[in-house]
């Protein structure tokens, strides 16, 4: 056990220290005022409610109330000891710390996982050893370098080969007296109905499969021969080290990487990753032979401000990357990017047909968004001259597009359309309206944004949601659940709230051709609106709520009764423009790197010199 620590110790490492360096290797931190903000690390969230003060050297979550200095960060993140999360950040910075302060190595695992780490450890040294220093290892080491695996790549990535000879490895560990009960629940083995044991991977070349601080936790076998009764690829069950949800394959060596760069390449199997490293993509990682997972998804969020989905090519691997998109745009803190390999080859053919350059120029010029990919991919297979595959095609188009908020980005995308289909941007702007007020009255409205992150609003007006109230039972007092509104969100309603008793704010909104509400509902309240008052309706409210959908019908009234001043006030408009102008300034920058992207893709300098002035201009504007 440690001795207790010193208090002038602990100070000292302190003073060396600072939060922001070591918080910032779990979360992407970004100025806002005095602080730093970002997605908590300890529960799933959107809005970015974590906050480190890095004058005081704290950190505290508005939303799940954590706090504390670096030490406190590191026990919360790591589930270490107050010893151990000392040793932790004394190592970070290089300080010294006497060994009579630091915990004896493992003494917080349980017994069990301390054996069974050891147990893959030692494993995966003997399929190394077999597979580099053995006659018996020698076909698989002639395999590997037939798919251009050098030894280096082999070394870096401890592959080894368990040979279909007897039981290999059981009797490795036999000989060394490892207790039954610990081979039993290693995985390692597969027993028979009367106890036996015998060796899970015969036959297989062995990849390691690493957590995040690099120990083995578990194998996925390659069949070196194989035979129609046999997977190609064999991962570990699942054992009190692995659980295959919470794991991506060279996560360890690539986390440094995906830290620096803020970009993260997602593949479909832990061949691409290594083809993607011996090419210099060094921050590629694999799920763990099923569909992404959340708590995967969690780990490349705290690290990563990009991620780049590039699956297969071949129509199996379209739909596994349409499937992970579909996942990853529920998270919105990451940006999210898409490669689709030419010819349908999937990363680790390409690397191979077209070498290392070409496929570094691919992934880094070849990205596009998830709603481009999606448009391209629904053209496939349809005769666009035909005009039941071109109604088929508009209809599916509009309903990708109706997920987008920006205008900015729906204008890129229905002139798209318009240039595959035909039809004229004015026609799809009214048909994707229709579509939009559809999807809305369809569900209800989710308005709810996490309490006290750094967009919230000091003194807001409250929304609030009938279906959250609790059910009154008994006696007790029935009580709201009150949601704040983001700045933002503020701002559109107090726009609206003076729209709906002002003609003037309405000309006004409709003489700013660069106006646009940011929140889908707000603008088709809006839109609304003015399709109203344009049919020769008077400005009533009552008469208004009978005049649209139902699910905004709630969410008109609420703006109505906001206690806020019934005369129109310019300076509180031009304070709201503002706010919402701040987001527009936002999404054209994202709509210029899209831009740039594009044309570096087509090799147009020009074009893109263009785009990095208008890039650099817009991140000015935003200063």
């Amino acid at each position: 056990m440690a001795s207790k620590i010193p208090e002038e110790v602990l100070d000292d490492i302190r003073r060396q220290t600072n939060i922001v360096d070591v918080v910032g290797q779990y979360v992407q931190l970004k100025k806002a005022g005095k602080n730093l903000f970002g997605t908590c690390p300890f529960h799933d969230e959107k809005t970015p409610s974590f906050s480190v003060n890095e004058e005081k050297q704290i950190f505290h979550c508005f939303s799940c109330g954590r706090g504390g200095n670096v030490f406190k960060f590191l026990m919360e993140m790591e589930q270490l000891s107050f010893p151990e999360a000392v040793a932790k950040v004394a190592d970070f910075v290089g300080a010294d710390l006497a060994s009579t302060f630091r915990p004896v190595q493992g003494s917080r695992e349980s017994s069990e996982v301390v054996a069974l780490k050891q147990l893959y450890e030692e494993a995966s040294k003997l399929f190394k050893h077999v597979l580099t220093s053995t006659v018996a290892g020698q076909p698989a080491l002639d395999y590997l370098h037939q798919r251009d695996l050098t030894d280096s790549l082999i070394e870096t990535f401890d592959i080894g080969f368990l040979p279909n000879q007897g039981d290999l490895l059981l009797t490795f560990f036999q000989n060394r007296e490892i207790d039954y009960q610990t081979l039993r629940q290693s995985g390692l083995f597969v027993e028979t109905q009367t106890g036996k044991l015998h060796d899970r991977f015969s036959g297989r070349v062995m990849f390691p499969i690493r957590n995040a601080q690099g120990a083995v936790i578990a194998f996925s076998g390659r069949v070196l021969q194989a035979t129609p009764d046999q997977p190609k690829y064999l991962n570990s069950p699942e054992t009190p080290i692995f659980n295959k949800r919470k794991v991506l394959f060279n996560f360890d060596l690539a986390k440094a990487t995906i830290h620096q760069d803020k970009r993260v390449y997602l593949f479909e199997g832990f061949m691409d990753v290594i083809a993607a490293y011996s090419a210099g993509i060094q921050n590629g990682v694999a799920s763990m032979g099923t569909s992404l997972t959340s708590e995967q998804l969690s780990l490349l969020t705290h690290q990563a401000q990009e991620l780049v989905v590039c699956y297969d090519g071949d129509q199996p691997g379209i739909e596994a990357m349409k499937r992970a998109i579909g996942l990853l745009g529920q998270h919105s803190t990451l940006e999210l990017g898409v490669v689709v390999l030419p010819s349908g080859a999937d990363p680790d053919e390409y690397v191979r047909q077209f070498g290392a350059e070409q496929f570094r120029e691919t992934l880094q010029k070849g990205v596009e968004t998830p709603t481009a990919f999606e448009l391209r991919y629904l053209k496939q297979g349809l005769n666009l001259t035909n005009e039941k595959d071109q109604l088929d095609y508009v209809q599916q188009a509009l309903a990708v597009v109706a997920q987008i908020d920006s205008p900015l980005e729906i204008e890129v995308y229905l002139k798209q359309i318009e240039e595959t289909s035909g039809i004229t941007i004015d026609t799809l702007k009214r048909q994707l309206q229709t579509v939009r007020v559809k999807n809305v009255t369809s569900q209800p409205l989710q308005q709810s944004v996490q309490r006290g992150g750094p967009d919230s609003y000091d003194e807001p007006p409250m929304l609030v949601d009938e279906a959250t109230m609790p059910v009154n039972r008994g006696n007790a007092p029935q009580q709201r659940q009150v949601k704040r509104l983001s700045k933002i969100e503020h701002a559109e309603q107090e726009i609206l709230h003076m729209l709906m008793r002002h003609e003037d704010v309405r000309l006004q909104l409709e003489n700013n051709a660069d106006f646009s509400f940011v929140h889908t509902p707000y603008q088709l309240i809006y839109e609304l609106w003015r399709a109203y008052l344009d049919e020769g309706h008077v400005a009533d409210i009552a008469g208004f709520t009978t005049y649209i959908p139902d699910d905004l019908q709630s969410l008109v009234i609420q703006i109505d009764l906001l206690a806020l001043p019934e005369e129109a006030n310019q300076e509180a408009l031009n304070d709201c423009l503002y706010v919402i102008g701040q987001n527009s300034v936002q999404e054209q920058l994202k709509m210029a790197k899209i831009a740039l992207s594009e044309a570096r893709k087509l090799g147009n300098q020009d074009e893109e010199f263009r785009l990095t002035l208008e890039v650099i201009r817009l991140i000015g504007k935003m200063q």
